[in-house]
């Protein structure tokens, strides 16, 4: 059981959520967007070459990391212009972002006994499209916080601390698909559990020693309940 980590004796702990591969399944989506985004700038990159970039870093460096890949350097005003159209193309690529099994019920469980926040290296053009996508109402989390509201996205914990100010509460638990939720969560001394949902395998995320591995969201529940978290 795991409990040191756990602060205060508040009615309600907070778990905080990643979104992309923890709650949508999104990669599909935001490759072909990344990929049309790139051709409208007049470069036909391959599907493969986007894919393995989709892992949950921020979009800034998911395309100065594929720019390394084609040994192309983008400045700041070229990766700025990529990601908006990223955005646009968004909307037409979303049809593809489909929710992972099992994340209505588990929300509107958790939401009886836990706050709720979602924080995620989106920006709202994305994360409004992804949810609405999904159907999942924004309303389930007491809080939503985008990269473009910090100065630092994960990695950082930055993210999970405007939330915890937002709701005047420490954050106790957080829950992603990559290494970057993992690192994040520790830095903000919170309980890190990872999903193998997303494009990181297990042995790949047991380097960076979350607390948790569970197979998708829908073990989350009994996860918390065995350990009393």
């Amino acid at each position: 059981m795991i409990t040191k980590k756990i602060r205060g004796n508040r009615e309600k702990k907070l778990i905080s959520f990643d979104l992309d591969q923890t709650l949508v399944a999104t990669i599909k989506a935001h490759t072909l967007a990344f990929k049309m985004a790139f051709k409208q700038k007049g470069m036909d990159i391959d599907k493969v070459n986007i894919k393995s970039f989709i892992d949950g870093r921020h979009s800034h460096d998911v395309i100065t990391s594929i720019g390394k890949k084609i040994h192309q350097r983008f400045n700041l005003s070229e990766i700025e212009e990529i990601r908006q159209l990223h955005h646009i193309f968004l909307r037409k690529t979303v049809k593809f972002a489909k929710p992972i099994d099992g994340v209505y019920s588990v929300l509107k469980k958790l939401k009886k006994n836990y706050e709720l926040a979602l924080v995620t290296n989106c920006a709202v053009e994305e994360s409004d499209v992804l949810l609405k996508s999904a159907k999942i109402d924004k309303k389930i989390f007491n809080v939503i916080v985008l990269a473009n509201q910090v100065k630092h996205p994960k990695p950082w914990p930055d993210e999970i601390f405007k939330a915890e100010k937002i709701l005047h509460v420490r954050s106790d638990i957080h829950v992603g698909d990559s290494i970057y939720d993992v690192i994040a969560a520790k830095r903000a001394g919170a309980i890190g559990i990872a999903v193998l949902t997303g494009q990181t395998k297990r042995n790949q995320l047991e380097k960076y020693h979350p607390d948790f591995i569970i197979k998708s969201i829908e073990y989350l529940p009994g996860l918390l309940k065995k350990n009393g978290i």
